[in-house]
């Protein structure tokens, strides 16, 4: 889409209006959600051939009967065979700023799906007023907008945004960050087969959106009626000035064909995407959905931090070196830990000089260990702890990485000092701008839970393992790096 039409995007985010055509019982989610999101009711127009009410609200059998004569979001949802039709009759009637083509069976089913969305193409391009997104996708998510395709989804607004080729994977980051980290989203769209906005549109626009601190996206490959947009991708990721997380799909030739068959999308080989990850400064966002909601949480906590600072200045919190400090209640998980986290490529920088005589000062060891990672056992709940792990914190420590015991127990006097300890270390390390990630084994102890819980309302980070914990701190790291010196070559 062209740059000087990127702004009308607005309306598909924060439609004055919207129409669903054709209304029907099983298409429930889209008038509970909106409800949900108190959009207008007297803006929300059903239409309908057959029925005269549905979800307490009147339908319309015709869109003459619309008042409004610019439609700003219509969503489509009738068989494949009378799409184009439909179009032609609705834009004959009306003028529509964006449809939102609900309807599956185009380009991923058969070479008549490949027509059909040849021809809308083409009805588009006739209506350079009007854009559409899918076919085959779930639309669109904005709280600002009262806008929403579920009923579950929070209406809260937050400072994240996404564009994803699957309607599903959309709606599960929405529900799972929420429920795992209470990640909220400001803007959304599910993007299906691409007919028209491509995901470079919404990269470009999500760029200057000063509701949205970074962007993460599903993506499955490129639509044949879009042979360019793979050099325009790669031309906006490298423009961009906000983190884009980005999952794909399809990185190997069996899931290519999935993906075909999903989107009809066309994928493309690891070493091209290899050399675009190189190119540009966004971040492969692992291989999974886990993946992502572990990464997205990470860069969510770190902009709440420090989103009301210059960008100077928050550009200097990013973490400058891949190196960690690890504590740990139990030796054989520290060597495992080690190796974990060196083959990963994060360093455990050993102790040495006057750090390592000032260590043993303070607890001349004779369980444990004074190395890195620190074993510290049975001395986690009295002041040498926390002298202990505030020394042994440097300039060349960027994340400090605790891992925890989920059977801590509050009646227990020593486990209440040990979790002082942390909050003190907490503090310490915000005053640091450091960071400070806490490793909560998910075992199956029912007091665990009160433990997370209490974690969690207290600010802290916590992640299950510490694999996933070390992905999360790289992809930030890398691209803090990437970005200072994205940011210092266009000051040159």
């Amino acid at each position: 889409m062209p740059a000087d039409t990127t702004p009308a995007l607005d309306f598909l985010f924060k439609p004055r209006n919207i129409v669903l055509f054709e209304a029907k019982e099983k298409l429930f989610y889209f008038p509970k959600g909106l409800q949900k999101q108190q959009f207008p009711l007297d803006r929300l127009f059903l239409v309908s051939p057959t029925e005269k009410e549905l979800f307490g609200l009147k339908c319309t059998k015709s869109f003459e009967d619309i008042p409004a004569k610019t439609i700003d979001l219509c969503i489509l949802a009738v068989s494949r065979e009378r799409l184009l039709a439909s179009m032609k009759e609705i834009l004959a009637k009306k003028t529509v700023k964006f449809f939102h083509i609900f309807t599956a069976g185009t380009s991923e089913t058969d070479e008549l799906g490949i027509q059909i969305e040849n021809e809308m193409q083409q009805l588009l391009r006739q209506n350079p007023g009007t854009h559409a997104i899918g076919p085959n996708c779930m639309g669109v998510y904005c709280p600002s907008g009262h806008n929403t395709y579920s009923e579950f989804f929070p209406t809260e607004l937050g400072h994240i945004s996404a564009v994803c080729h699957s309607g599903d994977l959309h709606s599960k980051f929405i529900l799972y960050g929420d429920i795992r980290h209470k990640l909220r989203l400001s803007k959304g769209a599910s993007v299906g087969n691409c007919l028209d906005l491509q995901v470079s549109d919404f990269l470009t626009y999500y760029n200057t959106d000063p509701d949205c601190d970074f962007i993460y996206v599903y993506f499955e490959g490129f639509s044949l009626l879009h042979p360019r947009e793979g050099q325009q991708l790669v031309s906006v990721l490298r423009k961009m000035e906000k983190p884009v997380l980005f999952l794909r799909g399809g990185r190997t030739i069996r899931a290519q064909a999935a993906a075909k068959s999903h989107t009809g999308a066309l994928g493309t080989s690891a070493q091209i995407w290899e050399g675009i990850y190189r190119q540009t400064h966004c971040i492969e966002a692992g291989t999974s959905l886990d993946d992502l909601i572990d990464i997205a949480y990470l860069f969510d906590h770190f902009f709440k931090r420090y989103r009301h600072l210059p960008e100077t200045q928050r550009l200097e919190r990013f973490p400058t070196s891949k190196n960690a400090l690890v504590i740990i209640w139990s030796g054989g998980l520290g060597v495992l830990d080690t190796d974990e986290l060196t083959e990963m490529g994060i360093n455990l920088p050993l102790f040495d000089g006057e750090v390592k005589n000032n260590l043993m000062k303070i607890l001349p060891v004779k369980v444990g260990s004074l190395s890195n990672p620190l074993d510290l056992p049975w001395i986690a709940g009295t002041d040498d702890y926390i002298k202990i792990v505030k020394t042994a914190i440097s300039d060349k420590i960027d994340v400090v990485i605790v891992e925890s015991d989920s059977s801590i127990n509050w009646v227990v006097e020593l486990h209440r000092k040990y979790y002082q300890n942390l909050l003190k270390l907490k503090t310490h390390l915000e005053t640091l701008n450091k960071l400070l990630v806490i490793i909560l084994p998910e075992y199956g102890l029912p007091i665990r839970q009160e433990y997370y819980d209490q974690l969690i309302a207290d600010g802290f980070i916590v992640y299950p393992s510490m694999r996933r914990a070390a992905k999360a701190f790289l992809a930030l790291q890398i691209w803090g790096m990437r970005f200072k010196a994205f940011r210092n070559s266009k000051n040159k």
